[in-house]
């Protein structure tokens, strides 16, 4: 495959699992990219997504309405809305594109926060219910789009690791902004400490997802930024998960070779109250969680990757 960032064909298979299936994940020799081996084309993706992607075994099946309400979503979509209004600052009527916005609800956070909001969302069931909410969303790519000039802001979160082609992306989106608009995000991130510190198969299987076609570094979404005309660019990293529970599963054996199926599947579908991404009562976890996710920010080794960025002006 030829690299989405430097366009070298030079890789390396760097591990040939993900989750529960046999894939490759390559890395570039050149820029460090790392990225699944796309055996689909375009086309073949954007009708996965349309129909059959909350269909597959590796997900909860959730319907529109279950995750609009799901704990999990609305957990996030507080944390989300904080970064927004702490990196960029008042949305009340700011124009705000969402890419990836699923069955609706950050629309509806950003909405209550007086902004005027659209989404792009390719899963039919999921786009056709956030319609009935009153949303405005488009079903096609944003790089199909052609849309020039319109948004103070775009916002994704967990999408761009789902997308075809990176850079088509990106810069349909600085095509998309204003002059001086905002781009703001979160991904996994390729360099969190569970997987560049541990050699632990479990770890791994889960960090490689099958639905995900690119794993971004702070090196190389910096790169894609800059090759896509984006200024002041400042990225940071959070911890979604309960990171002292999962210390504790490495270092104790718990994520082993050999249970790495019931364990994935125990996290993959876990029950609310067993969730690692929801907030515990615990005041020691909350307090670890705290201070080791303020520390390993430092490194950009968190297990989420958030970024700002600004158009530049002669973009």
């Amino acid at each position: 495959m030829k690299c989405n960032l430097c366009e070298s064909e030079e890789n390396e298979l760097i591990w040939d699992k993900t989750r529960f299936e046999e894939n490759n994940i390559l890395k570039c020799k050149k820029c460090n990219l790392v990225f699944l081996e796309i055996k689909k084309t375009k086309k073949e993706m954007e009708d996965f997504y349309r129909d059959d992607y909350r269909k597959v075994d590796e997900l909860p099946e959730q319907t529109p309405e279950e995750l609009f309400n799901d704990p999990v979503t609305r957990n996030d979509c507080k944390e989300r809305i904080e970064f927004i209004k702490k990196r960029y600052g008042d949305i009340k009527g700011k124009k705000i594109l969402e890419i990836g916005s699923s069955s609706g609800y950050f629309l509806e956070v950003m909405k209550n926060e007086g902004a005027n909001v659209s989404g792009i969302e390719l899963t039919k069931s999921y786009s056709d219910f956030s319609k009935n909410l009153g949303f405005k969303v488009y079903t096609e790519p944003i790089e199909d789009l052609g849309i020039k000039d319109e948004f103070d802001l775009v916002v994704t979160f967990h999408t761009m690791e789902h997308v075809y082609c990176p850079m088509s992306v990106i810069k349909s989106i600085n095509s998309s902004l204003k002059e001086d608009g905002k781009f703001l995000g979160e991904v996994p991130n390729q360099d969190d400490w569970r997987i560049s510190k541990f050699n632990n198969e479990t770890i791994k299987r889960f960090h490689y997802d099958p639905n995900h076609y690119y794993y971004y570094s702070p090196k190389t979404l910096r790169k894609y930024l800059e090759k896509c005309n984006f200024t002041d660019i400042n990225l940071e990293t959070v911890e979604r998960y309960n990171s002292l529970v999962q210390f504790n599963r490495i270092l104790g054996g718990e994520y082993n070779k050999e249970n790495y199926e019931e364990v994935l599947k125990k996290d993959i579908f876990a029950k609310e109250d067993d969730d690692l991404r929801l907030p515990t009562n615990d005041s020691v976890q909350m307090e670890f969680n705290r201070m080791f996710g303020k520390e390993v920010n430092k490194y950009l080794m968190g297990n989420c990757l958030r970024w700002t960025c600004t158009k530049d002006k002669s973009s």
